[in-house]
């Protein structure tokens, strides 16, 4: 039995997607989404590091209904809640509250470097570590196998020198499309180029072009065929903890890489973490994943 980490934040999501409609009131956060898609690697075991509103009791019942351990969680007050706006020109996300007395405006939401130390206790016996939008680098003591999804607003504003930084003692970097065009115009050239500079695997998430893996030993495209796309909030997320789940139960980059394809498959098909929760784990990647290697 494997066991993963996740260190992530929590909120409550408004989400509307042009020509599909809405639902309020969601459980979300990256935390929320990669607890769901880590359990969905057979054999894995989640422990999450989080911050447990206390305004919301959903959150805590459904980790524990989901075997999910919560004892390294802080209790914080009230949830984030925030507004994820997608439509065919682009993704927003905003927080509930208007940041200024003008209807107008776009800010980011609240600083996830603020995210509570979960404390030495949440490191223990751990076999994998997602470290979702960190400050700083996770300890190298912290798992075996430790997987970061880099600060969005960081990357912005630091580029390479905060991913060198973040990922000093990784074993593996899981950016976004949007992550990586902030690098270059081509997500798949600034994937390579991490790669080189890191010199640790690259496992980018291209959203309906599946995953593109750096290593090595070359590069691979992962593609899902069968994807059929509901809303897309949280895929990333899950997928990205699928991905650190399978390499710590000994899967190499590619075939985790297809489990995360998969549980990205199962996210979207429903709204929120709906189709999360009620999916059977993995013994294998799903049916009609897709890897070809580039020459």
């Amino acid at each position: 039995m494997s066991v993963v980490g996740i260190h992530a934040g929590l909120s409550v999501d408004h989400l509307v997607t042009e020509g599909r409609g809405a639902r309020f009131s969601c459980l979300g956060g990256p935390a929320v989404f990669a607890a769901l898609g880590a359990r969905l690697v057979e054999g894995t075991r989640v422990r999450v590091g989080c911050p447990l509103p206390a305004d919301d009791p959903r959150f805590a019942a459904l980790f524990t209904a989901l075997g999910i351990d919560t004892t390294c969680a802080t209790t914080v007050p009230e949830a984030t809640r925030l507004w994820i706006l997608n439509s065919r020109r682009g993704r927003r996300i905003v927080g509930l509250t208007a940041p200024s007395p003008v209807e107008l405006g776009g800010d980011e939401p609240g600083n996830e470097d603020a995210l509570p130390d979960p404390g030495a206790g949440f490191h223990h016996g751990l076999t994998g570590l997602l470290a979702s939008a960190p400050g700083s680098a996770p300890p190298r003591s912290a798992a075996p196998v430790i997987g970061i999804d880099p600060h969005q607003t960081h990357v912005a504003a630091e580029g390479m020198a905060h991913l060198s930084a973040v990922a000093a003692h990784a074993d593996v970097v899981l950016p976004s499309r949007v992550q990586l065009t902030l690098l270059d115009r081509d997500p798949r050239r600034a994937a390579r180029d991490l790669a080189a500079r890191l010199g640790i695997p690259v496992v980018a998430r291209l959203d309906a072009d599946g995953a593109y893996v750096v290593t090595s030993a070359g590069a691979w495209s992962v593609r899902d065929r069968r994807a059929e796309v509901v809303e897309t909030t949280g895929a990333g997320d899950a997928s990205a903890a699928a991905v650190v789940a399978a390499l710590a139960r000994g899967a190499e980059p590619v075939e985790a890489a297809a489990f995360g394809t998969s549980v990205a498959r199962i996210a979207l098909a429903g709204w929120g973490h709906e189709a999360l929760e009620h999916a059977a784990a993995l013994s294998a990647p799903l049916p009609g994943i897709i890897t070809h290697k580039e020459q």
